[in-house]
């Protein structure tokens, strides 16, 4: 499939998916989970029933059985997992995540290894380097080319860099793309590490680390990133964290499955 056809595919589906936006907990459509995550990253692994095999043979199950606490998703999840909470698109509108409301933060990470590689040695045998607003800034960011992802990154920088000024100076003076390393306040390789996602300007940033709970305990929601912006990345295949309650607006990571899930 071409980078244009998937464009087109994600973009396709993105009223479709709002009918299912709202859905959390343990409702996982199973077969439209399975058929998501096999149509993201066509011809490398089918599944069967409770079994995810690899096109090297290798096996993951798909659902361990467990129950868990959202702090057990994002510590120990299975596949199935990542489904948990539905993934709302730009189409949805601004959206004030409920608690602990994280689609995407829930990654399996042997299942992103197999994709991507084990270590930083083999993931780095992928990555290139990718002008980005090459008429605006000097900046070069650097991901991996599985999934086409650095051709996808040219085209939003082709893209934004066409944008009003307004709007393509979000892009200017970006956090970075590739970069072997650990979430912040955890112990779990973040998916920069895979050289498949990438931070926007840190000057209209906001992260929930950065902000103090209420009185309440609740963390109150910022952004200053536009929805277009959003909506550009979502149409590449890239999920946004500002969707998160647990939110860091300047992160996109390539995650089609989460924008292909209609439940």
């Amino acid at each position: 499939m071409t980078v244009r056809k998937a464009a087109l595919l994600l973009a396709g589906l993105g009223v479709m998916i709002i009918s299912g936006a709202a859905q959390a907990g343990d409702g996982v459509n199973q077969a439209a989970a399975k058929l998501a995550l096999v149509n993201a990253y066509p011809g490398l692994f089918t599944i069967s029933g409770n079994t995810l095999t690899w096109s090297d043979g290798t096996t993951m199950i798909w659902d361990d059985g467990k129950q868990r606490t959202s702090a057990e998703l994002n510590e120990s999840p299975d596949i199935e997992d990542m489904f948990h909470y539905v993934y709302s698109p730009a189409s949805a509108g601004p959206l004030n995540p409920a608690i602990d409301f994280d689609p995407g933060r829930i990654r399996y990470k042997p299942f992103f290894k197999k994709l991507y590689g084990a270590s930083a040695k083999v993931v780095g045998r992928h990555i290139v380097g990718v002008k980005w607003l090459p008429k605006l800034t000097k900046a070069v960011i650097r991901v991996t080319t599985i999934f086409d992802i650095n051709r996808r990154l040219s085209q939003i920088s082709d893209r934004l860099e066409a944008m009003p000024v307004k709007l393509s100076r979000f892009g200017k003076k970006p956090g970075g793309g590739v970069n072997w390393r650990l979430i912040s306040g955890s112990n779990h390789l973040s998916m920069h590490a895979f050289g498949s996602a990438i931070d926007i300007n840190v000057g209209y940033s906001d992260n929930w680390h950065w902000h103090k709970a209420r009185a309440s305990g609740l963390i109150p929601y910022k952004n200053r990133i536009p929805i277009l912006i959003v909506a550009l990345f979502e149409e590449y295949g890239f999920i946004w964290g500002g969707r998160w309650y647990h939110y860091d607006t300047m992160h996109f990571e390539y995650r089609p499955e989460l924008l292909l899930y209609r439940p």
